[in-house]
């Protein structure tokens, strides 16, 4: 097995950390994502583990590595007998291991399970893909109530399971997939010209658009301090911000923004009509509504609003801007404002995007980042 770890740095990942997933099975969106990353970070050269039943491990079908450690468990995805000696195999490999990765909510609770009685210096930091599950069902209850004790990051296949840890779990996010665990048609049914009257912008004027969550934030701070100044950045300009995104400062917005200031909140079901009837759409880390790819698939141009983590999937398709650079974010708009050949040109380069990039490198290069954070959060 591997050696006795020591602590990490708290920004980027260690290219010597131990790596080991938990995989019960490679059905579903679930399934897809340990397949990526297992094989991703093996060609990577990370030094990885993976530990499962041997069903699992031949149907993984991974290609012989020095760095590949396997470590034989019986579980399934689902409650067995054999989840206590599972359990106890994943507890006595730990002190060897940095980093958890257990793929489905069972992997998880036996991952979580499998800390009991280790000092906090020995535990690795657990890092859990979940998706759909009942929360009135009596073990998926139990199984979540393991993750939420133990997790350092949660990655939810949808928005419910990723509010279901919230404020349980250091990080919570949107798991990266290579499809949809619900499969959403994102598509405008309302023409751009309806849409903008609907909204009351006036003819001439310039509609920037956002799906942020609307939870307090730097990112949307920034996007209404951008819409506060835009007139005294560019008097000559009229641009109207819209929000379509769900969140608990909705009525903090309406309340004290859109009565004064050139900003709109949309209708939460109007994602689509409006991203598509903007001239310039700003994505962040945490949107509700729609995901990257359906943003992409619209072919808007596009402003990130976030860190390189959050512009990885845009490539040079998208400008990039930090969460709290509020000029930046403002320079970044008027350059698309300005120019309808750079927006046009843009807006292509957005749609190309979805077809250029490689879903199974994106996701095992993600998961490395979110691995250095779950080493923060250890618990």
């Amino acid at each position: 097995m591997f050696e006795d770890h020591g602590q990490l740095e708290s920004t980027g990942l260690d290219p010597d950390a131990r790596i080991l997933h938990v995989v019960t099975t490679t059905r579903g969106v679930i399934g897809e994502v340990a397949v990526d990353a297992i094989r991703g970070h093996l060609a990577a050269g990370r030094q990885v583990a993976v530990a499962a039943r041997a069903s699992v491990i031949s149907r993984l079908d991974l290609p012989e590595f020095p760095a590949l450690v396997i470590i034989p468990i019986d579980a399934r995805d689902r409650v067995t007998s054999a989840d206590p000696g599972s359990s106890l195999t994943l507890h006595q490999h730990y002190r060897h291991v940095d980093v958890v990765h257990a793929h489905g909510l069972h992997a998880a609770a036996l991952a979580g399970a499998a800390q009991t009685g280790l000092p906090a210096r020995m535990r690795p930091a657990l890092v859990a893909t979940v998706g759909r599950f009942h929360s009135s069902n009596v073990v998926d209850a139990a199984s979540a109530k393991i993750v939420e004790r133990t997790a350092a990051v949660v990655l939810g296949t949808t928005a419910p399971t990723v509010s279901h840890f919230t404020d349980g779990v250091p990080v919570t996010e949107r798991a990266q997939l290579r499809r949809p665990d619900v499969v959403q048609r994102l598509a405008p049914t309302v023409g751009r010209a309806q849409v903008r009257e609907n909204l009351g912008l006036q003819p001439g004027s310039f509609l920037v658009a956002t799906p942020m969550r609307l939870v307090d934030g730097d990112d949307l701070t920034t996007y209404l301090e951008a819409a506060v100044t835009m007139f005294d950045h560019r008097p000559d300009r009229r641009v109207v911000f819209a929000l379509t995104g769900a969140g608990r400062e909705r009525s903090t917005i309406e309340n004290a923004f859109t009565r004064t200031h050139p900003i709109v909140l949309a209708d939460e079901g109007s994602v689509a009509d409006v991203l598509a009837a903007a001239d310039v759409v700003v994505g962040s880390k945490s949107m509700t509504g729609v995901d990257v790819e359906g943003l992409m698939q619209l072919g808007r141009a596009t402003v990130i609003l976030g860190d390189a983590r959050t512009a990885r999937p845009w490539g040079d398709s998208a400008a990039r801007v930090d969460a709290d650079d509020t000029p930046g974010l403002l320079a970044a708009i008027t350059a698309l404002v300005d120019s309808p050949e750079v927006r046009t040109s843009a807006a292509f380069a957005a749609r190309r995007r979805v077809d250029d990039v490689d879903p199974a490198a994106l996701i095992a290069d993600d998961l490395l980042d979110v691995y250095a954070e779950a080493l923060v959060h250890r618990r």
